[in-house]
């Protein structure tokens, strides 16, 4: 692929006292280029060569944050390490590498020259993907992408390498880069590294290495710049800090409630004064709970939500089910009522008020890059008005948004059971509610005094069934199924996703399809699964921390592992030797497992998969929704 006139080359390095080595892929042809430093061979003159040539884009995962100032060091004192010895050489390498990684508080004062070098453009997949808060490791990825091997490094990368040891280490450096190509890959299929194109040449700026937030923070921060006349580092000099919030100075005026114990619950918290700042773990900020008509509410300020118990909804005959959600609840607010940084002024709520309307001319005209880049954007900045860090920083703005969203979402409860609605849940910016067919119009027309009120808008949609295990954790039934038959319309939440999600670990995803199947197409659990010649559905695996060892058939393997349930598997431990004795914690306990860190051509029907487990796990759901169901008229 071609990037800025230039050839894309993903790249990996690996460092250790004795021995230097980097892979890089063309992506053009997917030719492997190799350069080694150690006892064997000195490649560092070539290497440096190919990283200067400015026909090629480097590309990484974490680059920009560990590979790239290596290489950049490597660079900057070239003349120096022609003049010096293989080992020299390696070892300085290795002392970088080392503070690179043992940075403390993010201080970055030893390696500043180098990070910040300009010797060969480059793009990082990882903060591409993810904020500094969300980012896990290549291997993590290599797990939730299917990514065919999944390899640790077996040797001590803070050891000497021995010599008859270096081609093994080459063999795990060309893996790394081959699926951190494979990572590229679906983000080019995907659109990410295409809408990053887009705003570079749309706005001005390089986004390839930004994560959403990251870019939609720096557009805002350049055209506020330019509309204060000032440059970044007055702008990032600017907060509106205020460490405690009377939730009654935040609160709308106009907000009320019918219900009692609505108004009780406002009433309650107009006498909080809650700290702005994050807690300390195991400290909760303020939290009301309470139960109307049946239905358990949770609000304060981690948000609004319902409590929700497994159950199956299905509207009858003259029923409908229905859900009405804020229509881009935040920038909505921000945009209706001003609640923008207030140290920005009117010329920054102008800004952001600008860019709003351009994102809704730009999906009315179906501008879809512009769309989906405007909208990020617009979303980019509530979370930053709760950072202290940020230019943006101002939490009694962004409590008056969290607080009154969630409020207003009470009205709309409010308003719905005065129409003798039952409501399934309500969670974040929306509420699922069923109601009578013939009250259809009168709610609707409540709705749009509701909007008038609060100056938002409501979007409505349908749905002919609604299987909630959770408030997170739910598939529903889009109207217009039954007659399309179209599988997009089966939407799906939490525990029913049926794809892996890059970073977030990997579930066994034949379970939740089974689940579905079950209910939507009347396919008996055990067909889907014993019928499933997809090993990649059964898969999973669990974060181990560094800290503990992997123990599987009697040895330590690799702590960063995938596997299936099986017949004539061993059971996979979990080992911390700190403890005494030794603590070991099953990671499955209802079965053996095999490991299959390495996908293989071999059929389902040849492996020996425990279908038993999984049949077990997917019934096992099905009866919490079809007992709770049940046990709404008698006790099952």
């Amino acid at each position: 692929m071609v990037i800025h006139n230039k050839t894309v080359m993903i790249y990996d390095i690996e460092v250790f006292p004795n021995t230097f080595h980097c892979v890089l892929l063309n992506t053009d042809n997917e030719e492997l280029y190799k350069f080694e430093i150690s006892e064997r061979k000195n490649q560092i003159r070539e290497l440096v060569q190919f990283f200067t040539n400015p026909k090629y884009l480097l590309c990484g995962y974490n680059n920009k944050h560990y590979d790239d100032v290596v290489i950049n060091y490597i660079i900057d004192y070239i003349d120096i390490m022609l003049c010096k010895s293989i080992y020299d050489v390696t070892l300085s390498l290795f002392n970088l590498s080392q503070t690179i990684i043992n940075l403390e508080d993010g201080n970055i004062s030893k390696i500043k020259r180098w990070k910040y070098a300009n010797y060969f453009e480059s793009m990082d997949l990882l903060t591409m993907m993810f904020s500094s808060k969300l980012r896990v490791g290549l291997k993590s990825m290599q797990i939730t992408m299917q990514y065919q091997n999944v390899q640790e490094y077996s040797g001590d990368f803070g050891s000497f390498l021995p010599k008859d040891k270096i081609d093994e280490m080459i063999s795990y450096n060309i893996n790394d880069v081959k699926s951190t190509y494979s990572l590229f890959n679906y983000l080019v299929k995907n659109g990410d590294i295409d809408l990053r194109l887009f705003i570079e040449q749309e706005y001005g700026f390089n986004a390839l290495s930004m994560d959403s937030v990251k870019f939609g923070e720096t557009l805002i921060a350049k055209k506020v710049c330019e509309e204060l006349h000032i440059n970044k580092r007055q702008l990032e000099q600017m907060r509106s800090p205020m460490d405690n919030i009377p939730l009654k100075d935040v609160i709308l005026p106009f907000i009320r409630y019918k219900n009692p114990k609505f108004q009780e619950a406002l009433e309650d918290m107009k006498k909080q004064v809650v700290s702005s700042k994050n807690k300390k773990p195991g400290e909760k900020n303020y939290e009301n709970k309470f139960v109307v008509s049946g239905v358990r509410y949770s609000i304060g300020v981690g948000g609004i939500h319902s409590l929700n118990e497994p159950r199956i909804y299905v509207p009858k005959e003259d029923e409908y089910l229905g859900h009405l959600d804020v229509a881009s609840m935040y920038p909505s607010f921000i945009v209706r009522y001003g609640w923008f940084p207030r140290h920005l002024g009117k010329a920054g709520l102008a800004v952001y008020t600008q860019i709003y309307h351009e994102r809704i001319q730009a999906k009315h005209s179906g501008q879809k890059q512009k769309n989906l880049a405007l909208k990020l954007t617009l979303n980019s900045v509530t979370g930053k008005m709760q950072q202290e860090t940020s230019w943006m920083y101002d939490p009694f703005s962004v409590f008056k948004i969290r607080i009154n969203g969630q409020l207003i979402l009470l009205m709309l409860a409010d308003l719905l059971l005065q129409h003798s609605c039952e409501i399934v849940q309500v969670n974040t910016d929306g509420v699922m509610f069923i109601a009578k067919k013939a009250y259809k119009d009168a709610i609707m027309e409540s709705v749009a005094k509701l909007e008038q009120l609060t100056k938002l808008s409501f979007e409505a949609d349908s749905y002919e069934a609604f299987y909630q295990f959770a408030v997170n954790d739910y598939f529903g039934v889009v109207d217009g199924f039954s007659q399309s038959r179209n599988p997009k319309l089966i939407e799906k939440k939490g525990m029913f996703i049926t794809e892996p999600v890059l970073g977030k670990g990997l579930a066994p995803t034949i379970i939740p399809e089974a689940v579905i199947n079950y209910f939507v197409y009347n396919i008996p659990v055990e067909d889907t699964i014993r019928n499933c010649d997809d090993i990649r559905k059964f898969l999973m695996s669990q974060r181990v921390d560094k800290k503990f060892k992997v123990e599987y058939d009697d040895k330590y393997i690799q702590r960063i592992n995938r596997w299936y349930a099986s017949t004539n598997g061993c059971y996979l431990y979990t080992v911390d030797e700190s403890k005494t004795p030794v603590k070991y914690s099953n990671l499955l306990k209802k079965s053996g497992v095999t490991i299959l860190n390495y996908i293989d051509d071999i059929s389902t029907k040849n492996r020996k998969i425990n279908y038993p487990y999984y049949i077990s796990e997917a019934r096992k759901i099905i009866d919490q929704l079809v007992c709770r169901q049940l046990d709404l008229f008698q006790s099952c």
